[in-house]
C-alpha cells in the first residue's frame, strides 16, 4: 500500500477514534447510574473487530507474508501484471496462471489471537469477497464437491462481483482424517491438485472428465499444524504461524476500549487479565463485557473473580499440585471468609479441586514427580512408604477403570490423591512447578509415530510403482531401526553448492544418483520461511529428525546448506516433471506405461499370407529383437542393497 494512502488511513483513524471518545464521553455524563444501563446486545468482539491493517495487533511480518502471497494470484484473478522478481524469487515454478507454487495458505496458532480476523482484513484489501467454512461441521468430503468447488469454480460470491476469497476455519478439527479417500482434507488436496486444461484442437471435444483449475485462493485456519488430519495438507500449502502478541500491545488496545466504553481500569487489572487469558484477546474482551454489565470500573479483584473459569482451564494442574504440598494462606483463608476448623477439613475441598480438574492423572504424575525431592525429616522413609502405597491404590483403580470398565471406581480416585496433603504439606514450602517432561515426551513420541507413518505411506506409494521394491522398507520395526538412519545419510552426501553445467563429472554421478532415489521415495525439499524472516529448505517426511538431538547432528551425516538442497530440489522437480510428461505421452498414445512391461517384437507373418493354427503356440522368433523391461537404477528389493549405498555416499 503507498505512504500517502497509509499517511491518510491514520488521519482517519485518529479522527474516528476522537469521536467515538466524545460520544462514550457524552453518554456516560447523561447515564445516571450503572444499575439502569440495558442490555448490550452486540458483544464487544464484534463490535470492536479489526477492519483495517493499522488495527491489527501483533507481528506485521506474518500480516506482510499473508498480503504476499494472496497477492501472487492477482494476475490470474485480476489479470494485474505482476511486479518484477526479486532475485530469490528467481527459482520460484510457476504455472501457466501465474498462481503460486503452494495453492492453500496454512495459517496456524492459539485461539484468540485474531487468524480469522487477519484472512478477512487482507482479504478486504486485496479485493475479494470471503466465503468461510468451518471444517469442523464437515462430516466428508462431499462439502468440497457440493459447496467449495462451484464457488471457486464461478469465481465469486453469491450476491457480490468481487472475486471469492476461500477461508476454512478449524480445518485441524475436519472428520475422516488418514488415509481415507473420501475425507475433507483429502479432497480438498485432490482439488488443488487438479491440472490446468490443455487446450484443445480444432474439431476435438472437451473431456466431461476434465476439471476446471483452481484460480482463487484458499486459506486454512487451525490451532495445531501437527495435526493428523492435516498430514496430506501440510506438503501442499504454505505455513505461516500466528505468534502471540506482546501483552505491553495487548493491554494497550484493552486500554483504549475500556476509554470509549467509559470504564474505569488501571494496568494492574488489564495486565492481570491479559495474563490469565495468555494473550487471547477474545476471552480479554469477553471478560471485560461481563465485568460491565456490573460495574463501571475493573479492579484486579473482579479480574480475578471473572476469571476463575479461565485460569482453572489453563493451570489447574499446577494450582492443585500447589494445594496439595501446601497449607492455604492466611490471606486465602481471610477471603475465602474460612473458620480455623474448616480450614482444616481439607478433604472434602481438596477432592472437589482433584475431581473439578478432570485431570488425576495429571496430578497423579506430578505428584509422583515432586514429592521425591521434598526433603522431609523422616529417618524410617514411613511417609514415602504411605505416599507409594497411595499411588499404588491409584494405579490399581485406573487400571481397574480403563482396562476392565469398572468406572464406578471413578469417585475414589480423588481420595487417594489427598493423601498427600497429610504427609507432606509444609508452610513457606516452594511452590510446585509441574514436571513436562512426560507431556513434552508424549507429544514428541505422536510427532515422531505420524513422521514414520507418512514415511512409510511414501515407501508403500513407491513400491507399487516399483514392482514392490520399497514395501519391505515400510515395516515400523524396520523402518526405524535398520532403513531410515541409512536413508538420512545417503541423502546427505558431501557436494559442494556449484553450478550444474560446470560441475564435475564424480558429482555430477552422485547428483543424479540422490535425485533419482529421492524422486522414487516421495521425498522433497520444501521452502519454507522462518520467524525471522530468512528463508530454508525442509525435507518432508522430516525424518532428519531423528538424527539431530538438542541441537547436535551425527558426526557421519554432512550438514545441508541451502544452496545444496535448493540445487537438489530443483533436479527433483526437473525429475518429477519429465517423468509425468513420458507417462502422459504414453497414455495419449494408447501404450502401456513404461512401469512394469515387456515390449516383444511380433513375429512375421508367413510368406504365402495364411494363418496360423488358432490351439497352436506361436513360435518365437529369437532372431528378433526383444526390448528389455526398463529398469531403474533405484530399485532394490533387499534392504542390503540400501545398505550398500551408504559406503557409496
Amino acid at each position: 500500500m503507498p505512504l500517502h494512502r497509509l499517511r491518510d488511513q491514520l488521519s482517519i483513524d485518529a479522527a474516528t477514534r476522537l469521536q467515538s471518545q466524545d460520544r462514550a464521553a457524552a453518554s456516560a455524563n447523561a447515564r445516571p447510574s450503572t444499575s439502569q444501563q440495558p442490555q448490550e446486545e452486540t458483544l464487544w468482539v464484534d463490535r470492536y473487530r479489526p477492519t483495517r491493517f493499522t488495527e491489527l495487533i501483533g507481528n506485521e511480518r506474518v500480516a506482510r507474508d499473508v498480503m504476499a502471497w494472496v497477492k501472487q494470484w492477482d494476475w490470474c484473478v485480476f489479470g494485474h501484471k505482476k511486479g518484477k522478481k526479486r532475485p530469490r524469487d528467481e527459482n520460484e515454478t510457476e504455472d501457466e496462471y501465474h498462481r503460486p507454487e503452494q495453492k492453500l495458505l496454512l495459517l496456524s496458532g492459539p485461539p484468540g489471537l485474531g487468524k480469522t480476523t487477519l484472512a478477512h482484513v487482507v482479504a478486504r484489501h486485496a479485493g475479494y469477497e470471503v466465503m468461510e467454512i468451518n471444517a469442523s461441521d464437515a462430516r466428508s468430503g462431499t462439502e468440497v464437491e457440493d459447496r467449495i468447488r462451484p464457488a471457486l469454480e464461478s469465481g465469486s460470491a453469491v450476491g457480490s462481483k468481487k472475486p471469492v476469497l476461500l477461508v476454512i476455519d478449524e480445518i485441524d478439527g475436519a472428520t475422516g482424517a488418514g488415509d481415507n479417500s473420501g475425507s475433507f482434507v483429502h479432497k480438498l488436496v485432490q482439488l488443488t491438485r487438479d491440472e490446468p486444461m490443455r487446450k484443445r484442437r480444432a474439431g476435438q471435444k472437451r473431456d466431461a472428465k476434465s476439471a476446471r483449475p483452481i484460480l482463487r485462493p484458499i486459506i486454512c485456519i487451525c490451532n495445531d499444524p501437527n495435526a493428523s488430519a492435516l498430514a496430506k495438507l501440510r506438503p501442499q500449502a504454505m505455513h505461516v504461524r500466528l505468534m502471540r502478541p506482546a501483552d505491553a500491545h495487548v493491554v494497550k488496545r484493552l486500554r483504549q476500549i475500556c476509554e470509549q466504553e467509559a470504564l474505569r481500569a488501571d494496568t494492574q487489572a488489564l495486565s492481570a487479565l491479559v495474563g490469565v487469558a495468555r494473550g487471547d484477546l477474545r476471552g480479554c474482551l469477553n471478560t471485560l463485557q461481563f465485568i460491565k454489565a456490573r460495574s463501571a470500573e475493573v479492579s484486579l479483584s473482579m479480574v480475578r473473580t471473572a476469571t476463575v473459569g479461565m485460569k482453572q482451564a489453563e493451570t489447574t494442574v499446577a494450582s492443585v499440585l500447589n494445594n496439595l504440598f501446601a497449607p492455604m494462606s492466611k490471606r486465602r483463608v481471610k477471603e475465602l471468609g474460612l473458620t480455623e476448623a474448616e480450614e482444616h477439613k481439607y478433604v472434602a475441598r481438596l477432592s472437589h479441586e482433584v475431581d473439578a480438574s478432570g485431570r488425576e492423572s495429571g496430578i497423579a504424575v506430578g505428584c509422583f514427580a515432586h514429592y521425591a525431592t521434598l526433603r522431609q525429616h523422616d529417618s524410617t522413609l514411613t511417609r514415602f512408604e504411605k505416599a507409594n502405597e497411595w499411588l499404588g491404590s491409584f494405579d490399581a483403580f485406573s487400571a481397574a477403570m480403563y482396562g476392565d470398565g469398572e468406572f464406578a471406581l471413578a469417585p475414589y480416585l480423588p481420595y487417594t490423591l489427598v493423601a498427600f496433603y497429610p504427609l507432606f504439606q509444609e508452610r513457606g514450602a516452594p511452590r510446585v512447578e509441574r514436571s513436562h517432561e512426560d507431556w513434552e515426551a508424549l507429544q514428541m513420541t505422536r510427532a515422531n509415530e505420524e513422521i514414520y507413518k507418512s514415511f512409510s505411506q511414501c515407501l508403500r506409494v513407491a513400491g507399487s510403482r516399483c514392482g514392490g521394491a520399497f514395501r519391505h522398507l515400510s515395516n515400523q520395526p524396520t523402518l526405524q531401526l535398520e532403513a531410515a538412519p541409512f536413508i538420512n545419510r545417503i541423502i546427505a552426501p558431501h557436494l559442494r553448492p556449484v553450478n550444474r553445467q560446470i560441475i564435475k563429472p564424480e558429482d555430477r554421478a552422485v547428483m543424479t544418483r540422490l535425485v533419482t532415489l529421492m524422486a522414487a521415495m516421495e521425498l522433497r525439499f520444501l521452502p519454507e520461511r522462518g520467524e525471522d524472516g530468512q528463508l530454508s529448505y525442509r525435507l518432508e517426511p522430516p525424518i532428519d529428525v531423528f538424527v539431530t538431538y538438542d541441537g547436535k547432528r551425527a558426526a557421519d551425516i554432512a550438514v545441508s546448506r541451502y544452496a545444496v538442497r535448493q540445487m537438489v530440489a530443483t533436479e527433483i522437480e526437473a525429475a518429477i516433471t519429465r517423468q509425468s510428461e513420458v507417462v502422459q505421452k504414453d497414455t495419449a498414445t494408447g501404450k502401456a506405461s513404461i512401469f512394469n512391461t515387456k515390449t516383444v517384437a511380433t513375429p512375421p507373418e508367413p510368406a504365402d499370407g495364411t494363418s496360423k493354427h488358432p490351439n497352436k503356440r506361436a513360435k518365437k522368433d529369437v532372431t528378433a529383437p526383444v526390448e528389455e523391461k526398463v529398469r531403474w537404477p533405484w530399485i532394490h528389493t533387499r534392504l542390503s542393497c540400501v545398505l550398500c549405498c551408504a559406503h557409496i555416499f
